[in-house]
């Protein structure tokens, strides 16, 4: 018994060591940089799922990859990506997911 205590003792301290060394940043600061073009409307800095049903036409002016879904709500079958500083058009797209 005399060893458990000491042993539960640094496995609590290095728990909490472990969790205070995670950083936290907020949620804008993950958003693209840039803007992404949606069927001819601008979204700045995008972050995030945009459904759009029916023709698609995007042009991607940010530093990341923005992925193009067959369905809403970006959890469907993955079309393609589109890189950064590219631009293309689907007869039938259904949303654009960008982080």
């Amino acid at each position: 018994m005399r060893l458990a205590r000491p042993l539960l003792t640094v496995a609590l301290a290095a728990l909490t060591a472990a969790t205070a060394v995670v950083p936290v940043s907020p949620g804008s600061a993950w958003a693209a940089t840039g803007s992404l073009w949606i069927n001819d409307k601008r979204h700045h800095n995008p972050s995030g799922c945009y459904t759009i049903m029916g023709p698609l036409s995007a042009t991607n002016r940010t530093n990341t990859a923005a992925v193009i879904y067959e369905g809403a709500r970006c959890n469907h079958r993955i079309l393609t990506a589109l890189g950064p500083n590219q631009r293309n058009t689907w007869e039938f797209g259904g949303s654009i997911y960008i982080d």
